[in-house]
């Protein structure tokens, strides 16, 4: 039986929230000349001692409860039916609609001219790509990822290619408006994608981003420094180091390589993912019951894939640690959250 504590290989006394954002994942602000809108100030609700584990029944989340109630049905019934395999498409759905819930109901919030040619970098299993697809049938769009798992039925204006972009690109035709979402830890060479997209983009076309800072943040003493949230992070941030991976803050750095690379009319738009329904606001309530259960989906697989390749930990040590973790993302008293970013940038019509 694996024990209950962390093992050793991992760091034996993490950071405070204070001290790991130090350096890197230090917040700080976009260079100049770039837009950018404040972060929203949450008020935590006020929770009964008997109401402070977010479960099923929770009086707080409302009607939206059901989007997820019937996602989780059709995954478990896919699992039993296909296996695990299946589940990767659940997940991407759900995150899907934590962005598009994120950003009012939108699948994007650059102001482009013309759709006329439309790229999805890292499409994934095509949730969003197909949402775009649909929404406009005008549009040629294109979605590119390494591997082929999209599904086959899909809208006539829209063809998945398996592809590495972070290879030399190879498109005949340019694009009009290039999405990317989630790339974070799969992109390695940012000032490489950055100007390969803006070659690829006609004059007056977008490259949109979004993606979240892994740092999780606290902007009270709810979080306590030997929460399992803390060490997490840190646990994470070094395996993946150890693999030549940077996670941490690096889309604070993104608006600069765009700048760069060319971009102008910056956009930076700031949101917060609380880890549950702690938020008395309804929208931010809305948002963090997403990011609850696209945490309780998704965090195994990606913490299983860094903990034990990065740090060496066996599985029964990672799923011992999952459930630890899992209490925390539950507690309503901990107020914690991550900052999730919505960037774009302009192709200009001449260039010096």
């Amino acid at each position: 039986m694996a024990d209950e504590n962390p093992p050793t290989k991992s760091p034996a006394n993490p950071a405070s929230p204070a001290s790991a954002a130090e350096g890197s994942d230090a917040p700080r602000s976009p260079p100049k000349d770039i837009a950018v809108t404040s972060f929203p100030t949450l008020e935590a609700d006020e929770v009964e001692e008997e109401e402070d584990v977010l479960d099923d029944g929770d009086s707080g989340v409302g009607s939206f409860q059901s989007s997820t109630a019937s996602m989780r049905d059709e995954l478990i019934k896919q699992r039993k039916e296909h296996g695990r395999k299946y589940q990767g498409y659940l997940e991407a759905k759900l995150q899907n609609h934590l962005v598009w819930v994120t950003l009012e109901r939108k699948l994007y919030h650059a102001p482009v001219k013309s759709l006329g040619r439309v790229l999805d970098v890292g499409c994934g299993t095509g949730q969003w790509t197909i949402d775009f697809a649909d929404e406009h049938p005008e549009s040629e769009v294109i979605g590119v990822d390494l591997a082929p798992v999209q599904p086959k039925v899909v809208p006539p204006n829209l063809v998945f290619e398996v592809d590495d972009l972070e290879q030399p690109w190879t498109f005949t035709n340019k694009f009009n408006y290039i999405h990317t979402e989630a790339m974070i830890g799969a992109l390695q060479d940012w000032p490489k994608y950055f100007a390969q997209s803006f070659d690829a983009l006609e004059p007056d076309g977008y490259l949109e981003i979004h993606d979240i800072d892994f740092m999780i943040r606290c902007d009270d003493d709810s979080m306590p420094d030997d929460s399992a949230i803390v060490k997490w992070h840190l646990y994470l941030k070094e395996a993946a180091a150890n693999l030549g991976i940077k996670l941490g803050s690096l889309i604070l750095d993104f608006p600069e390589m765009m700048q760069k690379a060319g971009y102008v009319d910056i956009s930076v738009r700031q949101f917060k993912w609380p880890i549950n329904t702690w938020p008395k606001e309804k929208k931010y309530k809305e948002i963090g019951w997403f990011a609850y259960e696209n945490f309780n989906w998704g965090c195994e697989s990606m913490s299983l894939a860094l903990l034990t390749r990065g740090l060496g930990w066996n599985v029964d040590e990672v799923r011992v640690f999952m459930a630890l973790l899992r209490k925390d993302f539950a507690n309503k008293r901990m107020h914690a959250y991550w900052n999730f970013y919505a960037i774009h940038g302009r192709k200009p019509v001449t260039q010096d």
